[in-house]
């Protein structure tokens, strides 16, 4: 199965070591909201303007693979103007419950 995120480099990603944020859609919340989410830190950010700072994550903690967090389609990032912060295209490629691969698309 492949997954695609789209995913913002903000100013922080280098010291974090990380691609920069997904944008996610966390389901279970049914506020439509885009939130962004770091991998290497399994950190969650609520604004754009937010990501990066520690001490503005949010203070939940899901895990990233349920069922009710996804990626959030290009249509919605754009439906929130966000679009202009899409710095990446990240492609994962799951067998099973394991990564494959990952394929990235700098823009």
């Amino acid at each position: 199965m492949k997954q695609v995120y789209f995913v913002y480099q903000d100013k922080h990603a280098f010291e974090r070591q990380s691609d920069g944020v997904e944008f996610c859609i966390i389901d279970r919340f049914y506020d439509g909201k885009i939130y962004f989410f770091c991998a290497e830190y399994q950190l969650f950010w609520s604004s754009i303007d937010a990501v990066g700072n520690l001490t503005q994550a949010c203070d939940f903690a899901l895990k990233k693979r349920q069922l009710d967090i996804r990626p959030a389609t290009l249509i919605e990032i754009s439906e929130q103007s966000l679009i202009q912060y899409i710095s990446t295209i990240k492609e994962y490629d799951w067998q099973g419950k394991v990564i494959k691969a990952i394929n990235y698309i700098h823009l």
